[in-house]
């Protein structure tokens, strides 16, 4: 639909956008001359191509001789076609009435025709002063049916309406039958809308509110990915280059022993092991930001089998023997009977090494219980640790991108994504993360899942 605005040249009105139909009520001819003569006119310096179509109390002659009062070279515009000056009786008798066919016929084609000549579009004006009352019902269909026939094209019309001709129900005939009338008043121009063309300003307006509200939340939420994605590139590039500095020096160490021929055989080993223990946490942090990048967007794999997840609470519990130790922690394990469901063995093990990594972060020295059990049909796998707590405050954060809650000294950095990646893989087999904590009383994360989880994409 057109929507581009013009120069309507009215006084009080100011642009209108094509496809408009409007009114104006004349109590003289004065009225009349005022309105339409700089409607005209900038309908001239538009480029549009313009009708007017003339009737008591302004006659073709009396419109030309005010068009060339106004500095317009009338006889030069109605030769290239530009202007078109026509009584009434000359223009229905020419188009053949008011029909549904002439009304297609008067201005559509015109229109068309207006815009192959290369003009902007089509302005015209009529004056309804020879409508007599027993024609008014026709007259008035007539005009409604312009409403329809101008929406979405290079139209502007203007219809004028003779105060002392108009009845009560004609005055309203009218204004409902036009986007909105005009009218002078103590010499003012006055704007008279619709209840249609009100109806469209009160949606118009709620949908530029919606439209600021929904690109206000676009913003907000793109701030927050830029945010995200500057905390990312912040992080990774600090915990990416700690084992990369510390792998530098030992294989520059090594190269210097191997330069003097110093190097003993322990003393190679040494330093061959911690170089292959800084290669192994560099794996484990490229590992998590694949897994990041692929939970984001909502692609980490899934390959689900047959498994025990207490056997898998013992294997990944006996794997973290130095790093309890180192952390001072000491861990029960409660896994006996067999819990067996089809879960990502691979997932699972994440969930659970996430949740051990977090225990001994946030607790060193304090003890550590894992269980594993069933539930209304659900294996649930419980981490508790008697540490300080996690403040209420915190509690619903922790499982968002990159949050830390304050590491110990015995344990620092880390992405802080593992408890959003616990969230993220438990979410996807169907499951549910419960955190219980207070602070001094330490903190039990609870996760329930479904025997046989179909992963969701």
């Amino acid at each position: 639909m057109e929507s581009a605005s013009v120069d309507s040249g009215i006084p009080g009105v100011g642009f209108l956008p094509w496809g408009s139909h409007i009114c104006q009520f004349y109590a003289s001819r004065q009225d009349l001359a005022d309105t339409l003569v700089p409607y005209f006119l900038a309908g001239i310096r538009g480029n549009a191509q313009c009708t007017w179509v003339t009737a008591a109390p302004l006659h073709a002659a009396q419109a030309r001789d005010l068009l060339r009062a106004a500095m317009l070279d009338v006889d030069a515009l109605e030769r290239s076609g530009q202007l078109e000056i026509v009584d009434y009786r000359d223009w229905y008798l020419k188009t053949g009435g008011l029909t549904t066919d002439t009304l297609h016929r008067m201005w559509i084609e015109r229109q068309d025709l207006a815009l192959q000549r290369g003009y902007s579009g089509l302005r015209a004006s009529g004056n309804t002063s020879f409508v007599e009352v027993c024609d008014w019902k026709s007259f008035a269909n007539y005009e409604a049916r312009l409403n329809g026939a101008f929406e979405g094209r290079r139209i502007i019309g203007l219809c004028a309406y003779c105060l002392g001709q108009c009845r009560p129900e004609s005055v309203l005939d009218a204004v409902r039958s036009h986007q909105f009338a005009i009218i002078r008043r103590d010499r003012k121009w006055e704007l008279i809308e619709s209840s249609s063309l009100k109806a469209a300003k009160q949606e118009l307006r709620k949908l530029n509110e919606e439209l600021e509200e929904r690109v206000r939340q676009r913003t907000a939420e793109l701030e927050e990915a830029l945010r995200i994605r500057e905390d990312f590139i912040s992080i990774a590039s600090h915990e990416l280059k700690t084992p990369l500095t510390s792998l530098k020096l030992y294989v520059e160490s090594l190269l210097r022993a191997s330069a003097r021929g110093s190097s003993a055989a322990g003393q190679l080993a040494e330093r061959l092991a911690k170089a292959k223990m800084e290669c192994e946490r560099l794996e484990r942090l490229v590992d998590y930001l694949l897994d990041f990048s692929r939970a984001s967007s909502g692609r980490l794999a899934f390959s689900c089998e047959e498994m025990d997840l207490s056997e898998l609470a013992r294997a990944t519990a006996q794997r973290f023997t130095e790093s309890l130790r180192q952390a001072g922690c000491t861990l029960s394990l409660r896994a006996d009977a067999p819990i067996v469901g089809t879960w990502d063995r691979m997932r699972v093990e994440q969930v659970l090494v996430n949740l051990l990594a977090n225990a001994v972060k946030h607790a060193p020295g304090a003890p550590i219980e894992v269980s594993v059990a069933e539930r209304d049909g659900q294996a649930v796998l419980s981490v508790r640790d008697h540490g300080p707590g996690i403040a209420p405050a915190d509690q619903g954060r922790i499982f968002e991108q990159f949050v830390q809650l304050s590491p110990t000294a015995h344990h620092r950095g880390g992405f802080g994504l593992g408890l959003w990646l616990v969230r993220k893989i438990v979410e996807a087999l169907r499951g549910t993360l419960d955190l219980e904590s207070a602070p001094g009383e330490g903190s039990t994360f609870r996760v329930a899942l479904p025997r046989a989880p179909a992963p969701s994409r």
